[in-house]
């Protein structure tokens, strides 16, 4: 560790729980941004939509009793679909992947998968200052396939998910930019007034929805340093952000005011969601908050797909150390812990079936042991699928997304392997 990095953890230890706190929250838990405050008062030109559905009843639970009494144990990312976009604009079909059908939600519950997590897209969809509306056709679809993962007996997960995306430094994909917005007061002020209105929307639409849709802010914020946070600014914007989400929802109607919402910390990173840096947002209604973090760790085999060899005790006892921290800060708390996002990739290569036949039984070993060791902790780990199986890019897909059938008997197994290891 250099001596600068030692410095900021000191930092970060002494003083900015305190400041996040300050900045986040005043008395009364409310945002103290103006821009919060104007955006929760703000009466758009004609009121929000509502989705026509029944108002359901609520559980009454505390979050980490609803996920226990439900069995919740593991599940599925429908990547690449409802998060893709193209030209600025949010897609389903623009990354290569089919429309959304049923068969597709069946097949995640058969697989034996408890809860999805549908990633959503929303920039190009959304109208201009103040009222930022969103297009009804993009709210209806969304909420088609949230009644899809329903009729097939899922929990469900939604978000803004690459609205917030930052490719590398000083380059944003999205509107939801925690490096422009730390930088002054007017930066702040416009996209956080944005992210109340479209929250508060999305919020309004699915009011009348049971405890079984769970709202995320967002999804891995950060300047395109990624993990790495240097800017203490940044931290205290996403914990604003966390609180303004929170209040948002709470205060939209309906079921909204005992909804169960899923935070995460700095790029949602494992190591930054123990940090003390991170703050749970105030909330007005008791112990209906989960904590979210991503884990791709090593890199070189899940995401990169360079390191075919994996299984050593010190390969297994690293996940382990990643984990374990999270039982006495938030399990033994009673605040239940999701990781939002894990998974391997398939390595081919063509001319080294030894190396290929090591890989795969690598990616296998690592799946089983991830989680294995988040079941043993009481983590709930969603794999990350992406619906790719070749290609160059990042091979995570498990199901096909026509039929919700494994796509081929290798992922069949892994499938069977990682819904083994929660049981």
């Amino acid at each position: 560790m250099t001596i600068k990095r030692t410095l900021y953890v000191i930092f970060a230890i002494l003083i900015l729980p305190l400041a996040a706190c300050c900045s986040s929250s005043g008395a009364s838990g409310s945002g103290s941004s103006d821009a919060v405050s104007s955006a929760l008062n703000h009466i758009p030109s004609r009121p929000d939509s509502i989705r026509e559905h029944p108002l359901e009843s609520v559980s009454g639970k505390t979050a980490f009793n609803y996920l226990r009494d439900e069995n919740i144990l593991s599940g599925w990312n429908m990547g690449n679909t409802l998060d893709s976009h193209s030209g600025g604009f949010g897609g389903e079909t623009g990354w290569g992947n089919p429309r959304v059908n049923q068969e597709l939600m069946n097949g995640v519950k058969a697989a034996g998968f408890d809860i999805i997590r549908i990633p959503v897209t929303w920039m190009g969809e959304i109208g201009s200052a103040p009222d930022y509306r969103i297009t009804p056709a993009r709210l209806s679809r969304v909420g088609d396939v949230v009644d899809m993962a329903y009729n097939a007996g899922l929990k469900v997960i939604i978000n803004i998910h690459h609205d917030g995306a930052t490719e590398s430094g000083g380059r944003d994909l999205g509107w939801l930019s925690i490096a422009r917005a730390s930088r002054n007061q007017e930066n702040d002020n416009q996209i956080t007034s944005q992210f109340v209105r479209v929250w508060r929307q999305i919020a309004v639409y699915f009011q009348n929805y049971g405890d079984w849709l769970i709202f995320e802010p967002f999804n891995e914020l950060h300047d395109g340093n990624w993990q790495t946070c240097n800017d203490v600014s940044q931290l205290i914007t996403l914990n604003n952000w966390n609180q303004a989400f929170v209040n948002v929802v709470r205060s939209s109607g309906g079921n909204n005011a005992s909804r169960f919402l899923l935070v995460g910390a700095y790029c949602n990173d494992n190591r930054q969601a123990l940090s003390a840096a991170f703050t749970l947002p105030v909330d007005s209604s008791p112990d209906k908050l989960i904590v979210s973090f991503h884990y791709y760790d090593p890199y070189q085999l899940t995401i990169q797909g360079s390191r075919s060899a994996w299984g050593t005790p010190n390969d297994r006892q690293t996940v382990i150390g990643h984990f374990a921290p999270f039982k006495p800060r938030y399990i033994d708390n009673n605040i239940p812990v999701i990781i939002g996002e894990c998974g391997a990739v398939l390595q081919l290569y063509p001319g080294d079936s030894a190396r290929e036949e090591q890989a795969r039984q690598s990616r296998l070993d690592y799946l089983s042991h991830v989680f294995a060791s988040a079941k043993n902790f009481g983590l709930i780990p969603i794999y990350w699928d992406n619906g790719s199986t070749s290609g160059n890019g990042e091979k995570f897909g498990l199901l096909d997304r026509r039929t919700g059938q494994p796509v081929s008997p290798e992922a069949g197994t892994l499938l069977t392997t990682i819904i083994n290891a929660v049981k």
